[in-house]
């Protein structure tokens, strides 16, 4: 294609897209005020209640970290309560009986709570599986298991951030 033509296109097309009704889920719209957008500013009020083990506490953590990073609320209006299932499956079994591939499966039963009227406003399931090497060094299987159960534990934290941020974004009709 000529480059003339190239320029015409690519304007229609940003026109297009533009025209469509994208906005944007985390940033700010148009006659929002302030220092971060109201969908923002939901996720920030959100209080995470403590979860189970320490697969529980990675996955806490994560979520501290995407919806409140400035911080624990100080008036907070919502609490999120989440439930956690940790699996750990060997995948690739020798023939001594060893196993030299392995699997961690998350699985996130959680609900939004409303704190004024203790309901829940939302609820939603999350899962994640992540892989890891075994092998004969004892310290390098602990590091990579502990690695797949960080990187399952974001990745949850990440889904629910975004479960989160769609229920606020809906919930004010934008």
């Amino acid at each position: 294609m000529p480059r003339r033509a190239l320029t015409p296109a690519v304007l229609i097309l940003l026109l297009a897209v533009g025209a469509c009704g994208f906005q944007p889920v985390y940033g700010k719209r148009s006659g929002e005020v302030g220092r971060q957008s109201a969908v923002t500013a939901d996720l920030a009020s959100i209080a995470v209640s403590p979860i189970a083990d320490r697969a529980g506490q990675l996955l806490r953590n994560s979520l501290l970290d995407k919806l409140t990073p400035r911080g624990t609320p100080g008036q907070a209006h919502y609490r999120l309560d989440v439930s956690l299932t940790e699996t750990r499956s060997n995948l690739v079994i020798l023939k001594d009986s060893t196993s030299t591939f392995a699997k961690v499966r998350f699985a996130a039963d959680f609900v939004l709570v409303d704190l004024e009227t203790g309901q829940p406003v939302h609820r939603g399931q999350s899962e994640s599986t992540t892989t890891f090497n075994r092998v004969d060094s004892d310290f390098a299987t602990l590091s990579a298991e502990k690695d797949a159960r960080r990187r399952a534990a974001d990745e949850i934290g990440e889904d629910i951030r975004l479960r989160l941020g769609l229920y606020f974004n809906r919930r004010r009709g934008t």
